[in-house]
């Protein structure tokens, strides 16, 4: 364990014996699995809403109506029981298509959770602690509907532990907030009669977590996504995501998408560290749309892991619906810029197929021209628009070891200078490392991850010790 895990762990134990209640509820629950439990999930939280502790029983609560917990300071919960929503398709959209809980980017939460130093800690038992989504009956037929998020957790001073999340209707947790620490995150969103590459049953839409709050800590994930396990979108600042496994077929360890319809995103100070990547379409990914604008800067993936994956690192400045017709012309020639973006220490192999199951286009959603399935990187760049980028130490071979790993990547869109520091040559063709020059923004990236690093433990630590 390193120095900054063994310091956050440490203050996150002090953290959690610091804090004093002055208030204790027992969350009650109907014996009887067609009754709401809602309404008494209300009550428990209303009525220790201050400076308490709320335990759920280890007992399955039917939680069939969307909830919205506001208010709350100084609060834990304790999840040792379940929290499942309706096994009915209709049932979740009638109460989707009426609920007052406040949307995300991507769509309305069935748990709203909104307050300052707030902890929800799952039960150390794998069968407790869960939210059932049941969303394998939606993926059946291929419902997108009216599908709620499953949380938001939108807390200044917040910790979430040991939460498992089953088979999940589409998105799982969105974190808008502040100064939160989350572990031992678990995502089951693996259909039981599918595979990765089946258009049959296929999670669509099922991320782990979605990021735009700020001073973000994600230590310990083990999740089977059909989605990004982690997507840093609009607003994010100071995000580590670190110590994970993502599973069945991600779309990677996830920059955006930013920039949709010419809006103005910003991200920045972003660290993907020691995650192994099975059988995702992307490894890390940078995404944003044709004619957005704003930016993303000092982004880092580290030691990164990749087992038969489509792609292993892939930005596009550039990207549009290609099911929905041919690319939208770009009047006002704009892109999101992209700095800083660091890559380091990738190993492992791609699968035989650049796509999955969700290509039920054509073109396919990702297609690129060009992609064969032998691509360790490709870089579909806005000209001049991405600036200090690097790639060191990158290892990635094709299922056919035997067989050269290539790229896709037009020289013509770099920026003047940045060959120098890429560490790779730009032309489409087989991957061939290049030196980065002494001097160049490259040869510092170390020094820059080094400060970035240390930023987000300062960040870190501040926002620990502030609930002290």
């Amino acid at each position: 364990m390193s120095l900054t895990s063994k310091a956050l762990l440490l203050l996150s134990a002090l953290w959690l014996l610091s804090v004093a209640y002055a208030a204790e509820c027992s969350v009650e629950h109907a014996d009887d699995a067609t009754k709401d439990d809602s309404s008494s999930i209300l009550k428990a939280f209303k009525d220790c809403a201050q400076d308490s502790t709320i335990t759920f029983a280890q007992a399955n609560y039917s939680a069939y109506t969307p909830i919205t917990l506001a208010g709350l300071k100084n609060v834990t919960v304790l999840l040792n029981g379940n929290l499942n929503l309706p096994n009915n398709i209709s049932r979740i959209q009638h109460e989707i298509n009426i609920t007052q809980n406040q949307a995300s980017t991507y769509a309305t939460p069935w748990f709203y959770i909104e307050g300052t130093d707030v902890r929800i800690i799952g039960s150390e038992d794998f069968e407790w602690g869960r939210f059932h989504g049941f969303g394998q009956q939606w993926w059946d037929i291929g419902n997108r509907t009216l599908r709620p998020q499953l949380a938001t957790f939108n807390v200044t001073n917040g910790f979430l532990r040991s939460l498992k999340v089953i088979k999940p209707v589409a998105w799982g947790w969105n974190l808008p907030g502040k100064n939160i620490r989350v572990e031992n995150h678990f995502v089951d969103a693996k259909p039981d009669n599918g595979t990765r590459d089946s258009t049959i049953s296929f999670p669509f839409n099922t991320d782990g977590f979605n990021l735009s709050g700020q001073n973000i800590t994600v230590d310990g994930y083990y999740g089977h996504n059909g989605d990004d396990c982690i997507s840093v979108i609009n607003g994010a600042r100071d995000i580590v995501v670190q110590n994970g496994f993502c599973g069945f077929s991600s779309h990677g360890l996830s920059i955006g998408s930013l920039g949709r319809n010419g809006a103005n995103h910003t991200v920045k100070n972003v660290l993907f560290k020691n995650w192994t990547m099975e059988g995702a379409v992307y490894g890390a990914r940078f995404k944003s749309w044709t004619g957005g604008q704003g930016w993303a800067d000092n982004v880092t993936w580290q030691d990164i892991h990749l087992v038969n994956v489509s792609t292993g690192i892939f930005i596009t400045q550039n990207y549009y619906d290609q099911d929905k017709g041919a690319r939208p012309d770009n009047v006002n020639e704009t892109s999101t810029k992209i700095t800083n973006f660091f890559y380091k220490n990738f190993t492992g192999s791609l699968g035989t197929n650049w796509t999955d199951g969700t290509c039920i286009s054509n073109p396919c959603w990702n297609f690129i021209e060009g992609g064969d399935a032998t691509q360790s990187i490709i870089f579909d760049l806005f000209p001049a628009t991405a600036l200090n980028i690097s790639l060191e130490n990158i290892d990635i071979h094709p299922a056919n070891k035997s067989a050269n790993a290539t790229v896709i990547c037009d020289p013509n869109a770099l920026a003047d200078g940045e060959q120098d520091t890429l560490g790779f040559k730009c032309e489409d063709g087989p991957f061939q490392v290049t030196v980065i020059r002494p001097g160049n923004s490259g040869s510092n990236s170390a020094s820059r991850v080094a400060s970035a690093g240390m930023v987000l433990l300062m960040g870190a630590v501040v926002g620990i010790l502030a609930l002290l």
